[in-house]
């Protein structure tokens, strides 16, 4: 064959080659990612298999109010948490209480509230600080008891241990928690009365991403992290209805709970019995959802992807010499 005719075959092969080739270096390329994307975790692609709200607030209301434990602690914990702000001076609303053992930022923003009433704006400030330890820890045993109810587990001194692993999920949480309370805070102090809607908005954002963390932390050897994107990627997948399910909490916390006047509402250290009944029982709903959360993330854990791993810069190509 001569030297020509290698050529011409050549440019054939290469023209027939090049479609297929680009095509394929299409497919290969990373597609673009979103605004969510970019600033928390890639959206999980199709439609996953976690149970649906009803079926969560039924298997988080059986999981609390079949467990003596959790039930009976609940009510303790309000009541100790109480018998603490007297201590320090609390003077009422009694309908604060309501969101006593809130998921955060919910119940953050009871924390803020009872801070500031307690020893002012400046030194609330740095009491906030306190009453968030105090919450992580007690959201940490919580959630360490509901994994082990979950997982059909006696309740003993490994559920101590799983709290002690829970806690920084538990704090993080928290403390993210207070950092989405000042920015709304501050932005809705802004924009006048559409303030309070943004404020809202914050408390369904920071359930809505933060609220698997806990549970994560608790069932899984993880670094915190790690918790913490698995957390967002999970409340993500399509189909889950996460956002919904957190709206719906943040709305029943204070629209009907805190703002709907009920009777002994509005007294100081001297609640009625209706009063201590209401409040008890709005404290078992919200562990109620804290069971709920826990039961919807172990139901669909195997599907939650892992973090995609980090790009190494590729290396800059030498110069000629």
């Amino acid at each position: 064959m001569t030297n020509k005719n290698k050529r011409a075959r050549g440019r054939s092969a290469t023209m027939a080659s090049g479609p297929a080739t680009r095509s394929a270096a299409s497919s290969n390329a990373p597609q673009r990612r979103g605004l969510l994307d970019s600033i928390f975790a890639p959206r999980v692609p199709g439609r996953s298999s976690m149970p649906g709200l009803r079926t969560s607030a039924a298997r988080g209301l059986a999981v609390t109010t079949g467990t003596p434990a959790i039930a009976v602690g609940v009510a303790l914990t309000v009541i100790l948490e109480w018998l603490g702000a007297l201590a320090f001076g609390f003077e009422g609303p009694f309908a604060r209480f309501t969101n006593a053992l809130a998921l955060a930022p919910v119940g953050t923003s009871f924390d803020a509230t009872l801070s500031t009433g307690l020893f002012g704006l400046r030194n609330g400030f740095f009491a906030i600080l306190g009453f968030v330890v105090l919450r992580a820890v007690v959201q940490a045993l919580f959630v360490a008891a509901i994994v082990e109810v979950l997982r059909s587990s006696p309740l003993g001194r490994w559920t101590l241990v799983r709290a002690l692993r829970t806690l920084p999920a538990t704090l993080a949480v928290n403390m993210a928690g207070v950092g989405i309370l000042t920015l709304a805070t501050l932005l809705g102090s802004m924009i006048g009365t559409l303030g309070l809607f943004l404020q809202l908005g914050a408390l369904v954002f920071g359930v809505y991403l933060l609220s698997f963390a806990p549970v994560i932390a608790a069932s899984e050897t993880r670094r915190l992290a790690d918790s913490m994107g698995r957390s967002m990627r999970a409340a993500r997948m399509p189909g889950a209805g996460n956002l919904t399910l957190a709206a719906i909490y943040v709305f029943l916390s204070f629209v009907v709970l805190a703002v709907v006047p009920w009777p002994g509402s509005q007294l100081g250290v001297n609640p009625t019995a209706a009063a201590w009944v209401v409040v008890l029982v709005a404290n078992l709903l919200h562990m109620v959802m804290q069971a709920a959360v826990a039961f919807r993330y172990l139901s669909v854990a195997g599907e939650v992807p892992e973090a995609a791993p980090k790009r190494r810069a590729a290396p800059r190509a030498s110069g000629r010499r």
